[in-house]
């Protein structure tokens, strides 16, 4: 009873532990939510459509982009729905190029549709061969004109092979609830940076998601994960945990004024997610809780100043297969991505992007970076040890085809500069946030 108690409050208090960076997100936020108010029309600004017409889907359907709109045509509609209704378009991410305009009383649209069946590819060095990372796989952003993605990965990440395979429904639909399946498995390299023992995990298990209807009039919206998962434990020694199952639930809600962009993206997206679960066999609570902060600044028409936050912690069970990983892939480029177990862990990744055009939907983008994170680690044994702060520095550059969904080549070299000295090269076919 004693153990049960002390992890329920540990639960509470790891909430409470990220009150304080979510108070630093809402000051962040205030600056932004005015500027954002001021742009805005009217909402009494009604206007009557009657009519709808679209230029440039080659494969999206006409009803994938007019179910965005909060009610059918014809009818009335505010100038403000009709923005948010470009916003969501935009956030599809399957156009370089989205206008919305009123003929009279037709609604018009605009696009210039990408291609959507785009490749997985990344590599980041690491301090020996056996701590790189590599990933590949295939996705299509718009499996049947839909806006829905289908894809699959393979990487080796963690001294270990993971496989992951999704298929989901796009989130910006106000009536109807989007879903989301995926299955993987992981087999990682669990070690410590204090302690040479190690042992090897392996997960194989679901998720299922279900995120809610994007109603109009308000940026707040929210989902639910369950997941579930085999853990099984390789040791030669016998010193790691026990094998289970894990079942959980993962509410998530979320404050998004975010407008996504090839180049300058603008606006920001706030989160909060918590994860209550059980893990069967050892007896074991398993709780997480985690705090997003995405914002665009644009500086320039092609300058963009960029901020991404998280703040997240676990309750601590004793176990450090049930803890949380820092390092370049996720958090601080640089940062060996499976030394540090950590029971509570925050990064902010900061860079200032500025693109040239080189032709017609091509662009190349020059990025500064720095990444600070802090960071309080377990042993082997799972108890916690003292706060470690990590911090780089860092230059870039990004070759974007406009005409490819989410698909660009990004190369970065990052300097380490604590919590030890390292240097770093990464490749991918994405922006790092």
């Amino acid at each position: 009873m004693r153990v049960l108690c002390s992890q329920r409050l540990s639960f509470a208090s790891l909430v409470l532990v990220l009150g304080r960076f979510l108070a630093l997100c809402v000051l962040t936020i205030l600056c932004p939510c005015v500027s954002a108010a001021e742009d805005l029309p009217t909402e009494g600004d009604s206007l009557f459509i009657s009519d709808t017409r679209i230029l440039g889907l080659i494969h999206t359907k006409d009803e994938t982009i007019w179910k965005l709109l909060p009610r059918p045509v014809p009818g009335q509609f505010t100038r403000a729905e009709l923005a948010e209704f470009e916003r969501r378009i935009r956030n599809l991410s399957l156009f370089d190029q989205v206008e919305v305009a009123l003929e009279t009383s037709r609604l018009a649209v605009t696009v210039h549709e990408k291609f959507t069946l785009s490749p997985i590819l990344s590599f980041t060095s690491g301090t020996t061969a056996k701590d790189l990372n590599a990933t590949g796989g295939l996705v299509q952003y718009n499996l049947g004109g839909t806006g829905a993605q289908l894809g699959a990965q393979f990487s080796y990440s963690q001294r270990g092979p993971n496989l992951d395979v999704w298929l989901s429904q796009h989130a910006f639909q106000p009536d109807r609830f989007a879903k989301e399946a995926k299955g993987f498995y992981y087999s990682n390299g669990i070690r410590f940076a204090d302690s040479g023992n190690s042992w090897t995990r392996n997960r194989i298990g679901t998720e299922l998601e279900l995120k809610a209807p994007y109603a109009y009039g308000s940026p707040l919206r929210y989902e639910v994960v369950l997941e579930g998962y085999r853990e099984v434990i390789d040791d030669q020694q016998r010193r790691a945990p026990t094998n289970g199952y894990y079942v959980g639930i993962a509410p998530e809600i979320f404050w998004d004024q975010y407008h996504w962009h090839d180049l300058v993206p603008k606006g920001y997206r706030l989160s909060l997610e918590l994860r209550p679960g059980y893990f069967l066999g050892a007896n074991e609570q398993r709780h997480e809780a985690r705090i997003r902060y995405l914002q665009g600044v644009p500086v320039a028409s092609t300058t963009v100043f960029m901020i991404n936050g998280v703040a997240e912690a676990v309750n601590t069970s004793g176990n450090p297969n049930h803890s949380l990983l820092l390092g370049s892939i996720a958090g601080v480029r640089g940062l060996s991505d499976n030394l540090y177990r950590n029971r509570a862990q925050a990064y902010t990744n900061l860079e200032f992007r500025h693109a040239i055009a080189l032709a017609p939907r091509w662009a190349l983008q020059g990025v500064i970076f720095s990444d600070l994170g802090t960071f309080q680690s377990f042993t082997d044994e799972g108890r916690t040890q003292g706060w470690q702060q990590a911090i780089n520095v860092g230059g870039g550059v990004r070759l974007i085809p406009t005409f490819l969904a989410n698909t660009l080549l990004r190369v970065d070299f990052a300097q380490l500069l604590a919590p030890s000295s390292n240097s770093l090269i990464q490749f991918g076919i994405t922006q790092y946030f």
